[in-house]
C-alpha cells in the first residue's frame, strides 16, 4: 500500500484496523476460527497478524481528530494483542495450566537451620557438616553409608579408569595441608587408607578458586597411592574449571544428598529423628530447592511463559508495571478457570452417579449372586464432595456385609476428593503411589479396609459418556473386593 496524504490510504487504512480488530476478537472472514484461536498456534497467529496490521496502520499520515481517535484505538488494540485485555481471549488459554506446578509452592519462607547459620559462599560450615558424615563413627548413626555413596560417585565419575575401594574403611581429615613443594595449601577434606587417598576442595560452585589442582594431585598420590581430586560444590559450572581443575571429578551436593535420601528409610528416621530431621533440612536446602523458589522451577516458569507466547512481557517497561499487569491477567484467567473446573467437576459427578444407578450396581448384582447394592448417591459437601457412593440395601440386609460412613463401603472418588483420600487422609491405609497416582481418572476405594485403588476409566470418557456394555468399573470393584477377603 502506498503510503501518502489523501482520502484512499486512509480508508483503506481504517479497513485494516477493522481487519485488526476482527483478528484479535475473532469477529471477521479473515480471521481464523475461535477453536483455532484458543489454541497456543492459534494465539500467536492472532498476536502476528494483527501486530503486521496495525504496523501498516500507523504509516498512515492520519489528520487531525482522526489521527488522534483512530491511533488511540490502535495502541488500544495494541495493547489488547499484548494480553492486557483478557477479555480478548489473547492471553494463552492454557498459561493457568502450564504455570500452575510452578507457581504452587507457596512463597512463605520455610524454616532451615542452614539459613540460621547463614551458609552463603564460605566453604567452612558445609565442610564440616560433610565431614561428619564421611565419619562412619559420626553421631549420625548411618554407619559408612554416606562414604559408600560418596566413594561410589567417584568412581561413576572415573568411569573405570581408578577404581577405589568402596567398603575400605577411610580416615577422614579435615583443613589438611597439602602443601609439598614449600608452598602452603589446604585442603578442606582428605579421605585416605592405606591404598587410597582423596583429596576434596569444598566450594560453592565448581571452582579451584585459587588452590593449586596439581598439588592436591601430588599429594594425594606422594607415597604411591591411588589419589584423585575431587571438587565438592553446590552448582556445577564447567565454564569455571580452568588450571588443572578441569582433571577434577566434581561432585554436587544435590548428587551425594539425593542418594543419601534414598539410602535412608522409614526405620532411621524413626530410630534418630534428630539426626533424620538435620539431613532433612540439608536435602530441602540443597537439593529439593534454595529459597522460594529453586532455580528449576523458576526455569519453569520461563519455558511456560515463552511456549504460550507471552514471552514479550519481559521486554515491557517499567519492570514493576509490567509484573502487575501480568499478575491481574493471570489472576483473571485464574477464576475463570477455576469456575469453570468446578462446573466440569459437577458434570463428572452427575454423569457417574447417573451411570452408577442405571448400570454399574445391577451389574454389581448379578455378579454378587444377590441385591447387595441398592442405590448410588453424591450428596457429600467439603473436600467429600466428589465422591459417588455405592448404597447397601437396608432391606436386603445381605449377610455378611457392612459398610461404614452410613452403609457406604465402596466409593468412586475423582478430582479433589480422590486427592483427599489417597495423600490427604491418613485413615486409608493402603493407597495409590503419589508418584504414579493418576488424577485424570477416579479411584476406587473399600471403605471397610480402607484401601484405594486407580480406575483404567478417563474422566474424559465419563464426560463423553460411558456405555451400558462398559464393566470395567464392575470388574474393579469385584477385583477391590476379593482382595483379602470380600467382607
Amino acid at each position: 500500500m502506498p503510503v501518502r496524504d489523501g482520502g484512499a490510504p486512509r480508508t483503506a487504512g481504517v479497513r485494516l484496523l477493522a481487519i485488526a480488530v476482527a483478528l484479535v476478537r475473532g469477529r471477521s472472514d479473515q480471521a481464523v476460527s475461535p477453536e483455532r484461536a484458543a489454541t497456543r498456534r492459534g494465539a500467536r497467529t492472532l498476536r502476528v497478524g494483527a501486530t503486521r496490521l496495525l504496523r501498516r496502520v500507523h504509516q498512515i499520515p492520519w489528520r487531525g481528530k482522526e489521527r488522534t481517535t483512530l491511533r488511540r484505538s490502535a495502541k488500544q488494540l495494541t495493547t489488547s494483542i499484548e494480553g492486557r485485555d483478557t477479555d480478548g481471549g489473547i492471553m494463552a488459554e492454557d498459561l493457568v495450566t502450564r504455570l500452575l506446578p510452578v507457581l504452587s509452592r507457596s512463597l512463605e519462607a520455610e524454616f532451615n537451620v542452614f539459613d540460621v547459620m547463614r551458609h552463603g559462599r564460605h566453604e567452612k560450615q558445609l565442610s564440616n557438616v560433610f565431614g561428619w558424615l564421611l565419619e562412619a563413627g559420626g553421631t549420625h548413626r548411618l554407619g559408612d553409608a554416606f562414604v559408600r555413596i560418596f566413594v561410589d560417585e567417584v568412581n561413576r565419575a572415573l568411569a573405570g579408569a581408578t577404581v577405589f575401594p568402596v567398603e575400605a574403611p577411610y580416615l577422614v581429615r579435615q583443613e589438611v595441608d597439602t602443601s609439598v613443594s614449600g608452598v602452603a595449601d589446604i585442603a578442606d577434606l582428605v579421605l585416605e587408607n592405606n591404598a587410597a587417598r582423596i583429596v576434596v576442595e569444598n566450594y560453592y560452585t565448581s571452582d579451584g578458586h585459587g588452590h593449586s589442582y596439581d598439588g592436591y594431585r601430588a599429594f594425594g598420590g606422594r607415597d604411591g597411592r591411588a589419589s584423585v581430586v575431587v571438587l565438592l560444590c553446590r552448582d556445577e559450572d564447567k565454564g569455571l574449571l580452568v588450571d588443572g581443575w578441569e582433571d577434577a571429578v566434581v561432585l554436587t551436593y544435590g548428587t551425594l544428598l539425593e542418594r543419601l535420601r534414598r539410602e535412608v528409610g522409614e526405620d532411621y528416621a524413626r530410630e534418630h529423628p534428630e539426626q533424620h530431621a538435620f539431613i532433612d533440612q540439608m536435602y530441602r536446602k540443597y537439593v529439593k530447592g534454595r529459597g522460594r523458589m529453586d532455580d528449576g522451577a523458576v526455569l519453569d516458569f520461563v519455558v511456560a511463559m515463552c511456549a504460550t507466547g507471552e514471552a514479550e512481557r519481559y521486554g515491557r517497561r517499567p519492570i514493576g508495571v509490567a509484573g502487575e499487569e501480568f499478575a491481574t491477567d493471570l489472576a483473571q484467567q485464574a477464576r475463570e478457570r477455576f469456575t469453570e473446573s468446578r462446573e466440569l467437576l459437577q458434570a463428572v459427578k452427575g454423569r457417574l452417579r447417573a451411570f452408577a444407578v442405571k448400570v454399574l450396581v445391577p451389574q454389581l448384582n448379578q455378579a454378587l449372586g444377590q441385591a447387595v447394592f441398592d442405590d448410588a448417591t453424591a450428596r457429600f459437601q467439603g473436600g467429600y464432595e466428589w465422591t459417588v457412593n455405592l448404597g447397601i440395601s437396608e432391606v436386603a440386609h445381605p449377610e455378611g456385609w457392612r459398610g461404614m460412613s452410613g452403609g457406604y463401603a465402596l466409593q468412586i472418588k475423582f478430582g479433589p476428593s480422590a486427592w483427599l483420600a489417597n495423600e490427604g487422609e491418613p485413615r486409608w491405609t493402603e493407597a495409590v503411589d503419589p508418584g504414579f497416582v493418576d488424577y485424570s481418572r477416579p479411584l476406587i476405594t473399600n471403605g471397610e479396609r480402607g484401601v484405594v485403588r486407580q480406575s483404567s476409566v478417563r474422566m474424559q470418557e465419563v464426560l463423553d459418556g460411558l456405555g451400558p456394555d462398559d464393566v470395567r468399573l464392575r470388574d474393579e470393584f469385584l477385583s477391590l473386593l476379593n482382595e483379602g477377603g470380600a467382607r
